[in-house]
């Protein structure tokens, strides 16, 4: 009777860490700013951007957001207008 062998493969390269600094910040706190909530279309991103809106009213007093959704790809015609209206904008992507 010949044995036959199971080779298991792992795909997964090894998790490497890496130390980076943070982008500049224009702010030091988002207190009384405006923030724009970007979202993307995919589902559940506008669910993650009202979350995370909670949290800044949470934390942040006096924050107004300013929830846009973008139908489409090219669809951004309005993406200067949230940057000129916003102190800032938090962009969702989701599935």
């Amino acid at each position: 009777m010949e044995r036959e062998l199971i080779k298991i493969v792992n795909p997964t390269a090894p998790r490497v860490s890496k130390r980076t600094k943070l982008a500049p910040r224009k702010y030091r706190s988002l207190r009384h700013k405006r923030i724009g909530l970007l979202d993307n279309n995919k589902p559940n991103a506008d669910k993650f951007l009202a979350h995370v809106g909670e949290l800044l009213k949470q934390r942040y007093d006096g924050v107004e957001l300013i929830p846009k959704r973008k139908m489409t790809r090219t669809g951004a015609d309005f993406l200067q207008e949230l940057a000129d209206r916003c102190d800032v904008v938090i962009n969702a992507f989701a599935d």
